[in-house]
């Protein structure tokens, strides 16, 4: 029998493990065909290396071949290229495609086995170069693949084997069965292909994920729970509700424009545009918000709001949340369109180049007056561009330095899943529930530039706990906050209502009530 220990009220299970095949189980699509596609771009495969490959598809099709020698077609157009060039390859690729085709869906079931306490594997015929970057966004540490031999560092052109296909994965699985000390009997097995029926019948819970037609007649005779996810599908009515987003923003511009005209405030024509082009598109795109903490937004004030990049979706978020009280800033690119740029404008987003930092913070000097002569609250993604993972990236200083200059907190907003919503590269909105937490408002009147970088990385902390991962400490051995209350010879505070006059030097350190560490050094 399983040994069976109770964590955090869950059952778990250190006997069972659940496998997942990859490629149409746990993203919409096929690595390998967004691999092969970069390769060609990057001419590093011939015409006729990419005919061998077809070839070796069509006779694998037709039988004419197995599955070691139509890998072995794949690992000879490799022979003499550096593996670090090919793993380097392998993360564009993942960042550019991969990530994107990522079910929702399966973050979900994966993160339902690990709470019981189930070793996660995933057993694919790709290679490690296909599955290392995905394996670590879901937080799989066990990857279970077909190897490319290597010597000094570069291939040599042959697959080691057996590959990770067929009875090559029931091997795999029993191997890692037996050194982890895992029962097959015990252990799932989540697949989307008929090939993988040696290992679907090997283990105790055969689990079909969006399987093909065969694979769906066999689960239908085995009785085996069958499983299909919707949230990454393509089709017209999403690719017309996307391109309604654009649409409606133009539609929403002209409405504000109009409203503005006949009220004769341009602030009541940027209120309309905002609520009714943030309200319309969330319904079209099917996106609902779980709002976590709405009461630390009602009670900010003015203040510089945070937020994580995933998505496009971001944005819309933002402006749905503050409404009357918004203001941001956008990309320069903009600009590129005129009636784009003009409509951004109108709703109280300054677009800004990011590379040149100088000339960023010049021009977020008039959103000074904007939190405090306006009482508008300014958005800003510190992140500078959307991730290419749940894990916000490195936070650069511009909207700390905004805060500061005028003395107002910082607002961190944690959005948690609009990569389910649109993820980076994605041009289609797909339909989802988002959670946002509103995390309490940080205390900035004790703040200081030369000690900015400490609390970057403390508010950073802040959104890295409340997604789930761990804090980074690297900078230093204590807080930001607790530094200025040991210079200042203070205890530090919970935060007390803001002024614009500007804090006495020998005032008590106020810091915010939410919990902060520190985490690695960040630059403009």
């Amino acid at each position: 029998m399983p040994i069976k220990s109770s964590t955090k009220g869950h059952a778990v299970d250190k006997q069972t493990a659940a496998f997942f095949d990859f490629d149409g189980t746990l993203i919409a699509g096929y690595s390998a065909f967004y691999l092969l596609k970069e390769q060609i771009k990057r001419k590093l495969l011939g015409r006729h290396q990419i005919t061998e490959v077809i070839l070796g598809l069509v006779n694998y099709r037709a039988h004419l071949i197995d599955a070691d020698e139509l890998m072995s077609i794949g690992s000879s157009h490799l022979k003499g290229m550096l593996e670090s060039d090919f793993a380097d390859l392998g993360k564009q690729v993942y960042e550019k495609n991969i990530f994107k085709l990522i079910y929702p869906e399966a973050r979900a079931l994966i993160e339902k086995h690990r709470q019981q306490g189930h070793q996660i594997v995933i057993v694919s015929s790709a290679s490690q170069y296909q599955l290392t970057d995905a394996a670590k966004e879901l937080g799989i540490d066990h990857i279970l693949c077909t190897q490319y031999q290597v010597k000094d560092g570069s291939f040599t052109g042959e697959v080691i084997s057996p590959v990770c296909w067929g009875d090559g994965k029931v091997r795999a699985a029993n191997n890692f069965a037996a050194e982890h000390g895992i029962d097959l009997d015990q252990s799932y097995f989540y697949s989307d292909s008929d090939e993988d029926l040696p290992l679907l019948e090997a283990v105790g819970h055969p689990r079909p994920l969006n399987p093909n037609k065969r694979l769906t007649k066999i689960a239908k005779k085995n009785n085996w729970p069958c499983q299909t996810f919707g949230s990454r599908s393509r089709g017209l009515s999403k690719t017309l509700r996307s391109v309604g987003v654009y649409t409606s923003l133009i539609s929403a511009y002209f409405g504000g424009l109009g409203v503005s005209k006949l009220s004769g405030s341009s602030i009541t024509g940027r209120n309309f545009m905002v609520s009714s082009f943030s309200d319309f598109v969330c319904a079209l795109i099917q996106m609902e918000l779980k709002v976590r903490n709405p009461e630390h937004m009602a009670n900010s004030g003015p203040a510089v709001v945070i937020f994580n990049h995933q998505s496009q979706a971001d944005g819309f978020i933002i402006m749905k949340l503050l409404r009357d009280n918004f203001a941001g800033i956008g990309k320069k690119e903009f600009g590129k369109f005129r009636l784009l740029a003009n409509a951004y404008e109108f709703a109280g987003i300054i677009p800004i180049d990011r590379s040149d930092s100088k000339n960023t913070i010049d021009l977020m000097k008039p959103l000074v007056d904007t939190l405090q002569i306006e009482g508008r609250s300014v958005a800003i993604a510190p992140e500078g561009t959307r991730s290419s993972s749940m894990k916000p990236g490195p936070f650069k200083k511009g909207a700390f330095h905004l805060a500061i200059d005028a003395g107002v907190p910082i607002l961190p907003v944690v959005i948690h899943n609009t990569a389910d919503v649109q993820a980076k590269g994605d041009f289609l909105f797909h339909p989802a529930t988002v959670t946002v937490e509103i995390l309490p408002a940080v205390n900035t009147t004790t703040w200081r530039k030369e000690t900015l970088d400490a609390h970057i990385n403390e508010v950073r902390n802040q959104f890295l706990t409340a997604l789930g991962f761990p804090a980074e400490n690297t900078v230093g051995t204590k807080s930001a906050t607790q530094e200025i209350a040991a210079k200042a010879n203070v205890t530090a505070a919970k935060p007390k209502p803001r002024t614009k006059k500007a804090a006495p030097k020998n005032s008590s350190a106020k810091a915010s009530d939410s919990s902060t560490s520190q985490t690695d050094k960040q630059t403009q």
